[in-house]
């Protein structure tokens, strides 16, 4: 999808070779070949240093992994998605390539003495570079890039697309949108992000059903730009709940935010939350730091209005924790996550009662990236009790068990027309408790310009607060962006 977005630039990109570039020359020396499937279309480019293909079809990985053999550690750079390739030489030597059908070949050699090349027009394997970096999963260096590249080239409408539509893929709508404007751009991924950036207002319910608590949330949210780097949020949570064995429960709780931008990969975020039928408030802060392929996060919150547990139902209660976590993209097929930290359950109007520490980590690694994509995904989730006060009976105030499950799930994503379907099926262990199976199928969509529809449900054996066993879940939400597009 990032793709896509990406390739909606004005023209398709097109390179002027300079004269350093050895293109169908004789290649003599030992070389590393490149090997599409029959029938393939291929386009070749070249820059100083650089070659680019593009392709109709996917190169296969084992194509990948003859050619990086073969070509060993003269390659310094070989990045590729489902339609392009970028090469770079290793520094000190030189390609040289020939193009035969649906093959292309390579040989490295020291660079030859020839003179100055003489660039014209935009860089294009720049340009390639970043189109394949978004595409591989890698915004924020697509970002980077593009900025860079319009440092360069500061008049130029198509690098000024390609920075806007990098903004959007790494998350700055409003950045984005500004962009889009600049450009008077009309196609439908601009005027979404330009009806984004003023802000959202939403509408949400989660639902869930365990053995030992029934539970649903309805909300509805607000969050508006003040400016290019202040957004300030405000919703209205009602939460239900059946307890096994006991009454039922309802509470309500508002939450307010206020959201800084601090550069350009850096964001602060002020919380607060009042529940009021427990008169529990409470606040803290949350700093995300990077883009998705590689982001640092922390979490602080003190006294937040909380329902997990079945105590904190009946009587009220409060969440107290501290988390860090990072993200990082290994390569363009495998994701990596890991987050710790510690909580304090409380009830309304009592100190802390249950103490914990908190952990998760995760891979996903994709197998194939379209039509359908296909991956696999684990998951470990964990919390273990450290403490828990009881009261004069022996009783905890708050009971817990300590939990850690392993989730290994297949995934599949295709999309129908503008709908975007995600399956995942797996099993679930837990190490300290039972096991099961976990699945879910969920959709998003947008509908015309300014809504987008999501829903999700399923079943978990993941064992969490208050939800032993396998529960049945859903989600869905309606979102409608507050801007006007042109």
């Amino acid at each position: 999808m990032i793709a896509a977005l990406l390739l909606l630039a004005d023209a398709p990109p097109r390179l002027a070779v300079p004269a350093a570039v050895f293109a169908d020359a004789q290649v003599a020396l030992p070389s590393a070949r490149l090997v599409w499937p029959a029938g393939t279309r291929l386009r070749v480019e070249a820059g100083e240093g650089e070659l680019v293909v593009r392709a109709d079809r996917p190169l296969p990985a084992d194509a990948i992994d003859a050619f990086r053999d073969a070509a060993g550690e003269a390659i310094g750079d070989l990045r590729w998605n489902d339609d392009s390739l970028v090469l770079r030489a290793a520094p000190g030597r030189d390609m040289r390539w020939r193009q035969s059908g649906v093959t292309v070949t390579v040989a490295f050699a020291p660079p030859p003495v020839v003179a100055a090349p003489v660039t014209a027009g935009v860089d294009e394997a720049a340009i390639a570079g970043i189109e394949a970096d978004a595409a591989a999963g890698y915004p924020g260096r697509a970002r980077r890039g593009a900025l860079a590249l319009r440092r360069r080239y500061p008049d130029d409408r198509r690098v000024a697309r390609l920075v806007a539509d990098t903004q959007a893929a790494d998350g700055d709508v409003r950045g984005a949108a500004r962009g889009y404007r600049a450009l008077d751009a009309r196609d439908r991924s601009a005027r979404r992000a330009i009806a984004a950036a003023p802000g959202t207002a939403s509408l949400g319910v989660v639902a869930r059903d365990g053995s030992d608590m029934a539970q649903a949330e309805f909300g509805a949210r607000i969050d508006a730009a003040v400016d290019d780097r202040i957004a300030v949020g405000g919703g209205l949570r009602h939460i239900a709940s059946k307890v096994v064995g006991a009454r039922s429960a309802g509470a309500s709780v508002v939450d307010a935010s206020v959201t800084a931008r601090l550069a350009e990969t850096v964001r602060v975020q002020l919380l607060a939350s009042a529940a009021l039928d427990d008169a529990v408030t409470g606040g803290g802060a949350r700093l995300v730091a990077g883009s998705a392929d590689a982001q640092f996060r922390a979490t602080l919150t003190a006294h937040m209005p909380d329902y997990s547990t079945p105590a904190q139902v009946l009587a009220g209660g409060y969440l107290s924790r501290a988390l860090i976590g990072v993200t990082y993209r290994l390569t363009p097929g495998v994701v990596v996550q890991a987050d710790g930290g510690v909580q304090r359950y409380g009830l309304a109007g009592d100190g802390g009662a249950s103490d914990t520490i908190v952990a998760s980590a995760g891979a996903d690694y994709l197998i194939r990236r379209q039509f359908p994509a296909l991956g696999l995904t684990y998951r470990y989730e964990a919390e273990y009790v450290q403490r828990m006060l009881r009261r004069a009976d022996g009783v905890p105030v708050i009971p817990l068990a300590s939990r850690e499950n392993h989730t290994l799930q297949g995934f599949a994503s295709l999309p129908t027309g503008a709908v975007q379907w995600t399956a995942l099926a797996g099993w679930t262990v837990d190490r300290l408790g039972g096991d099961g199976p976990t699945a879910s199928l969920g959709l998003a969509a947008p509908i015309g310009i300014g809504w987008r529809v999501e829903a999700s449900g399923g079943i978990t054996s993941i064992a969490r607060a208050g939800f032993s066993g396998r529960q049945l879940f859903a989600r869905a939400a309606l979102t409608r962006s507050l801007g006007d597009a042109p």
